[in-house]
């Protein structure tokens, strides 16, 4: 790990507290938040939607990737679900077949309303070779669920960039 990493985390949530002027800010367990008055608000009314130690947690995840902000959600499965908003219906996806219960329930749901059309790969190599022009996304778990089987995600990658010319 780099000095510059390794001073970023050491450094999130320090002095962020206005508040109470707390040098490392708290955790904010706190479900529903306090407006100043009818129609105002601090900016965090519910903890599902958002909270200050989230913000935190988000500020520090995007200052590590050099991004502009991160998000955060409350579970891996929100996240997949999240994520997966951003894609049209009839998206062919190209998956590992080893997959957490929850992904594949999911999937299969997906699939199975029309909105989008997954193959799934037993390897590495299956997986390679399923990847081809008609390919919108891959979705890989590695190591996967259970088996642990392991990817090169850099590998897989290459050829998902490839564009329309592989």
């Amino acid at each position: 790990m780099d000095k510059r990493l390794d001073t970023l985390l050491a450094q999130v949530g320090i002095r962020q507290d206005e508040a109470t002027g707390a040098l490392v800010g708290p955790l904010h367990f706190s479900t529903t938040y306090q407006h100043p008055e009818y129609g105002k608000s601090t900016g965090f009314d519910y903890t599902r939607t958002k909270n200050p130690t989230r913000a935190t947690l988000e500020e520090a995840l995007a200052s590590i990737e050099s991004g502009q902000f991160a998000l955060a959600t409350s579970s891996g499965m929100a996240a997949i679900v999240l994520a997966f908003e951003v894609f049209p219906v009839g998206a062919k996806i190209v998956a590992s077949r080893d997959l957490y219960g929850g992904s594949f329930r999911w999937f299969d749901e997906q699939e199975k309303e029309g909105r989008f059309s997954f193959s799934y790969a037993n390897n590495e190599k299956e997986m390679l070779d399923l990847i081809d022009e008609s390919t919108d996304i891959v979705y890989i778990e590695s190591p996967t669920n259970p088996m642990m089987i392991k990817y090169n995600i850099e590998k897989i990658a290459n050829k998902a960039c490839q564009g329309p010319s592989k």
